[in-house]
């Protein structure tokens, strides 16, 4: 089989050929030229950014035959004329003193020790260094990473590591800190551009800069991606390839398709996107990458929105700068970010989707409807407005390119509320005199003929000659008020709204049981209560009597009279103590706490007695009965101790 893909004819052969990585480059030109080569290098990055064809042109520079005693830093080409065996070898695959290790299928510490410690210790067959080059070396196990750690650490001197990896958090520390570590960058859309272009005039393929540029911008960063996806497009297409041969080739959406949706969600037309999705399904395109695509373009939107000029930020972007400004002004940078997580939730839902198109249609319709959503400002602001009694028209609301607008300042001030007269008396020390005027019926300003004197029946004044000729013109206006101005009378205004406050409800707590309460001891509240206690005189005892819970209760104490010829009634006098005579009230409480108990004579029992005798003892004895009459009880059996 003759052909030979692109990505592998068109490998870079010397460090000046590797696109996008010129810092990396430099660097090991430098070590070499200056003779401060590592023993270990570890280069890590995404998938088709030059890792491995970075290592063999490091490989071919060491044993490179053009050079006897140093390091080449121009290894030889395959389309020199006389390449060295040892370049040609290397960039083949098939150096003997180069061994390159997949670690995805030599995962073992038996593959690690049969491959590199067994043979490390041979001086190169032909070449000067032996190159051991680890691929995915992050897929080693960890007992094959703590056999390597010796040789890694102290190789022979013409022994070299070149590890590499795409995930170098899998990596072990104690690799990492033996290993010179350099980062691969994805590689920028205009070099991936530059380079696709120089293999299309070398291999003479007639096709667009636009489509170029689809080819550049599906590599996502990796150049080997992209040189896949030109072979792809060159057998798909035929002499001449444009724009949409490469989408259709590769299935991702196009520029039309694109601005087709964004149209759609600008103008609010969900019919429109759901003939995008019928077309997408027609043509067999993945949804998932379809949806991917109208996130990178959400994306670059955004960034165009908030950076401006910054084109560094939007070069991978489908549409140029000014495409860009058109399609993001309908957008505030709020909308768009509602448009891209709700996007990213339709993406992840696609993944395990039964039904992808229901799912995607659904997703984008939902975009549309996020349009008529309001901003949490404008809420508000309004919500201010109403609290704050100001007119809603004076409000000011965001417009669609997020500017507040000035429609508040068009709004006149309030009028006042009361009409005021203005007056101006020829006194010196007052200079303006504001006085409420109130409508009334208009007061005659004629003096009264005969003015009587106001009558107070008691006690009778009698009043001087002067004071009733002073008093008599006492209703009448002052003499410099008929000099004045005529009064200026506003119309009436009404009265500014109440503000109305939202008042909330009172919360009513639950009830709580017994045993959902918590006891704790405070001693400060304890203190506190035992003086408080103190104070009022109350020491928590029970009470010891009937007469003295009367006399907490009524504030009287009850003495049980006495027999006498003469009873005399008892005094209150200052002593507060002193017995008095009972009410009624206490005299009832105390006949219910403590009734009256005859005395019983208590019998008298003989040496044998009987069942009658013990009963009739029992009932005559105070303490029985005591208990009897505390708990209501009745004695049912007697028996003799």
């Amino acid at each position: 089989m003759s052909y030979q893909v692109i990505a592998r004819k068109w490998r870079p052969q010397t460090f000046e050929e590797v696109t996008g990585q010129e810092i990396i480059t430099q660097t090991l030109r430098n070590a070499l030229e200056h003779d401060r080569l590592h023993h270990a290098y570890l280069f890590s990055g995404a998938r088709g950014v030059g890792k491995t064809t970075t290592a063999r042109i490091l490989a071919k520079a060491l044993n490179c035959h053009k050079t006897k005693d140093k390091p080449n830093l121009t290894p030889c080409l395959l389309t020199d004329p006389d390449p060295c065996p040892s370049c040609v070898e290397i960039s083949e695959s098939r150096s003997i003193d180069v061994l390159e290790i997949d670690a995805a299928s030599h995962t073992g510490i038996d593959d690690v020790r049969e491959t590199i410690i067994e043979n490390i210790n041979f001086n190169p067959t032909r070449d000067r260094y032996r190159v051991f080059i680890v691929d995915e070396v992050h897929q080693l196990s960890k007992p094959a990473f703590n056999a390597l750690l010796k040789t890694l650490e102290e190789p022979p001197e013409n022994v070299v590591f070149v590890m590499a990896t795409t995930e170098l958090h899998k990596v072990p520390d104690t690799i990492l800190s033996r290993c010179q570590e350099f980062e691969f960058r994805t590689i920028p859309l205009q070099k991936i551009f530059d380079r696709l272009k120089l293999i299309a005039n070398a291999e003479k393929i007639n096709i667009d800069d636009d489509a170029l540029r689809e080819l550049a911008r599906s590599g996502t960063g990796s150049m080997r991606d992209a040189q896949s996806n030109f072979d792809q497009v060159i057998s798909f297409s035929g002499e001449h390839i444009t724009a949409p041969d490469v989408t259709n080739a590769l299935g991702f959406a196009g520029v039309e398709v694109l601005s087709k949706v964004i149209s759609a969600i600008t103008e609010k037309d969900p019919k429109q996107v759901l003939a995008v999705v019928d077309d997408l399904i027609g043509r067999g395109h993945d949804l998932r990458n379809f949806c991917r695509d109208v996130l990178g373009l959400f994306r670059d939107l955004l960034v165009f929105k908030v950076a401006g000029d910054e084109s560094k930020l939007f070069e991978t972007a489908v549409f140029n700068a000014d495409q860009m400004r058109q399609m993001s002004g309908a957008f505030t940078e709020a909308d768009l970010l509602r448009f891209f997580n709700s996007l990213c939730e339709t993406e992840a839902s696609l993944r395990e989707a039964a039904h992808p198109r229901y799912v995607l249609e659904v997703g984008l319709i939902k975009l549309i409807e996020m349009r008529g959503v309001t901003g949490i400002e404008s809420i508000l602001e309004r919500l201010n407005a109403l609290t704050s009694g100001t007119p809603l028209l004076s409000v000011p609301r965001p417009s669609a390119t997020g500017d507040i607008s000035s429609a508040a300042t068009a709004v006149p001030p309030p009028a006042q509320e009361k009409k005021t007269l203005k007056i101006d008396p020829p006194v010196a020390e007052v200079s303006s005199i504001e006085a409420t005027v109130i409508e009334a019926p208009p007061v005659e300003l004629t003096p009264k003929a005969d003015p009587k004197p106001i009558a107070d029946p008691t006690p009778q004044i009698e009043t001087s000659p002067a004071f009733e000729q002073e008093s008599q013109f006492a209703d009448e206006p002052p003499d410099y008020i008929s000099d004045l101005d005529e009064p200026v009378f506003e119309p009436p205004v009404a009265p500014e709204p109440v503000k109305e406050r939202f008042t909330a409800p009172p919360t009513r707590l639950a009830r709580l049981s017994a045993d959902e309460l918590d006891h704790f001891e405070d001693k400060k509240l304890d203190d506190a209560y035992e003086a408080k206690l103190g104070i009022v005189g109350d020491d928590l005892l029970p009470f010891k009597s009937a007469d003295k819970l009367i006399e907490a209760l009524f504030g009287e104490t009850i003495v049980d009279p006495v027999i006498e010829p003469r009873q005399r009634p008892v005094t209150n006098g200052s002593s507060s103590a002193a017995a008095v005579a009972p009410t009624l009230e206490a005299i009832k409480l105390r006949d219910e706490m403590v009734p009256k108990v005859e005395d019983v004579e208590l019998p008298a029992l003989t040496a044998d007695p009987t069942e009658e005798e013990l009963l009739a003892y029992a009932n005559a004895h105070p303490s029985v009965r005591a208990a009897m009459r505390v708990f209501r009880a009745k004695i049912i059996e007697v028996d003799r101790i």
